[in-house]
């Protein structure tokens, strides 16, 4: 009778803790790659699709930030001949912006 108890309580905790288990990890690429452009302007796929087509090479990363209450999508592609392009890209207007050093 104890070990029926047991397996009743290991159930219910199972049960009980399944849907935080189960929750979908929000990680900030993962969101941002999600945005596209509900307020108006560029998503950040359509930038990627943009810089990918511009530089021909593969993504490396990408990612949109909020700079001055503004989206900036910024993107990594490595080129064929080896070397890596930062892109900036106004989130609102869809242009390259130039990145500061």
């Amino acid at each position: 009778m104890t070990s029926g108890r047991l397996l009743t309580g290991w159930l219910l905790l199972l049960l009980a803790t399944g849907p935080v288990a189960a929750a979908p990890y929000h990680h900030h690429l993962l969101v941002a790659q999600r945005d596209h452009g509900g307020n108006g302007g560029i998503s950040l796929d359509e930038a990627v699709a943009q810089a990918r087509q511009r530089y021909n090479g593969k993504v490396l990363s990408a990612e949109t930030t909020r700079v001055d209450g503004r989206k900036v999508h910024h993107i990594r592609i490595l080129t064929h001949d080896g070397r890596v392009k930062r892109i900036q890209v106004d989130g609102g207007t869809g242009k390259n912006n130039k990145r500061k050093r």
